[in-house]
């Protein structure tokens, strides 16, 4: 899902697509792995099976099973699902897809990964049942747009992401500051934090070096403004453009120079999740630019002191740019081409959709980092105890993003090699190894080779 995901394993993957295409000797679905069940006769359950991901709290997955599955079960007495918590997900379903087994519902950390199914044959088009139930009028048009891929529907978001600036309040308010909404205020703020003796934003790597993509997608997005990287997606602008150029550059100086991340780059090197969020919550860095699975280490942080946190749009950072949300999908779900059963797994991934109420309770077990599926939702859609200031992230994001306010994350509309350069790459140009220019236009031939692959994954329409 979105928190960390396995970067490296998409490049790996473009590899992994082709036997997935022409089919090979794969390995047995592991002993004790469900696999796609055969039709039910006459009078039994028709049973759907679903691989989720395994790196999640027994406590949460007992949750989920009660409050989704449960519920699905007894609405439904025809259907038995059956969640299955798999460590390594993405592998074991890539072997046992191979196979032509595995479970009926196929998860994905993304519409990258989404893509490679897709091409191979091995997921069902799903417009007859979106048809059926509604799911183009139910899913924001973004997300929904990001699992058709050749005119077809192939896969539904599961989770949606965005980046968002954390803040420590208290330190806000004994300096007198306010979240910074363009460039010149967010000079002044990380300026007067560091004055005061403080980081100005709390973030590394450590555990994660594609954690650099985060900040390159903000960057990409606040400075060069969201038209510009929608053309250079879209193929209509190069990405050697001055508009990016001065994009990175600014990077740069805020992560060498200006020492805005960890207050320098060394220590940018040396942070890990457990240092920046326990860093800005004890008040020694007053920001954090994080994905909106940092709502849950802030909870979990800010524990003694609940009030303590709360977040902000990220700053404009370019002239003319608006403040706005960018876009990312950390898992899609998908029925699988072998399933004897796609019906009734498409009544599961209605059961997920067609409920804002539900999908709010689901997602609140999880803090919202992960099954926060992108539909319309209200205020009055969330439980009384849901923190209220997730609540106004969830409705305005919908509001932001429907006047066309939003960006792109590298990790969702990005190819597998040009993404993995991006973040990799870029710690060269931090040292000096390699220039701006040199650095886009790599990536620029990457784009290139990926456009004339097929292997650029579907970005919605403006």
């Amino acid at each position: 899902m979105g928190i960390w995901r396995d970067g490296l394993a998409r490049v790996c993957s473009l590899m992994v697509v082709l036997s997935l295409a022409v089919g090979c000797a794969a390995p047995a679905v592991q002993p004790g792995q469900p696999a796609a069940e055969e039709a039910a006769g006459d009078g039994e359950k028709t049973k759907v099976v679903w691989w989720t991901e395994g790196d999640i709290e027994p406590a949460l997955q007992e949750a989920f099973v009660e409050q989704f599955v449960g519920t699905f079960n007894a609405a439904n007495p025809d259907i038995e699902l059956e969640v299955v918590f798999q460590q390594n997900l993405n592998d074991l379903l890539r072997t046992a897809i191979q196979a032509g087994e595995g479970p009926d519902i196929v998860q994905t950390p993304g519409p990258g990964f989404l893509l490679e199914y897709q091409q191979a044959g091995l997921v069902l088009p799903l417009n007859e049942f979106s048809t059926q139930y509604g799911w183009k009028e139910e899913i924001l048009p973004w997300a929904y747009a990001s699992g058709t891929l050749g005119g077809d529907l192939y896969g539904l978001p599961l989770t949606f992401e965005s980046m968002v600036m954390l803040y420590n309040t208290q330190v806000f308010a004994e300096l007198g500051l306010t979240p910074p909404t363009n460039r010149a205020e967010f000079d002044a703020v990380a300026q007067a934090l560091k004055d005061a003796g403080l980081l100005a934003i709390s973030y590394g790597n450590v555990g994660w070096q594609p954690t650099n993509e985060h900040l390159l997608g903000i960057y990409l997005n606040a400075y060069a403004g969201s038209d510009a990287v929608y053309e250079a997606l879209t193929g209509q602008r190069s990405w050697e453009d001055e508009v990016f150029a001065g994009a990175i550059e600014m990077l740069r100086e805020d992560m060498t120079t200006q020492g805005y991340f960890a207050g320098s780059l060394e220590d940018y090197y040396s942070f890990d999740w457990q240092t920046f969020f326990s860093t800005l919550a004890s008040g020694k860095a007053g920001m954090m630019t994080i994905g909106t699975w940092g709502f849950r280490g802030a909870t979990e942080y800010f524990a003694d002191n609940p009030e303590g946190w709360d977040w902000a749009l990220l700053p404009a950072l370019g002239e003319g740019v608006e403040q706005g949300f960018d876009l990312a999908v950390g898992s899609t779900v998908s029925i699988n081409a072998a399933s004897k059963n796609p019906e009734a797994a498409a009544k599961v991934l209605d059961f997920i959709y067609n409920d804002p109420q539900r999908a709010a309770s689901i997602a609140q077990i999880f803090s919202f980092g992960e099954f926060v599926v992108p539909i319309q939702f209200s205020a009055d859609d969330f439980p009384s105890e849901a923190d209220p200031r997730v609540v106004r992230f969830l409705t305005e994001f919908s509001q932001v993003t429907g006047e066309g306010r939003y960006g792109y994350t590298t990790w969702t509309f990005w190819p597998a090699e040009a993404e993995t350069q991006l973040w990799k790459d870029v710690e060269l140009v931090w040292s000096g190894e390699l220039t701006t220019a040199e650095y886009l236009a790599s990536h620029q031939a990457l784009w290139e080779k990926a456009r004339a692959d097929g292997a650029v994954p579907p970005i919605p329409e403006r």
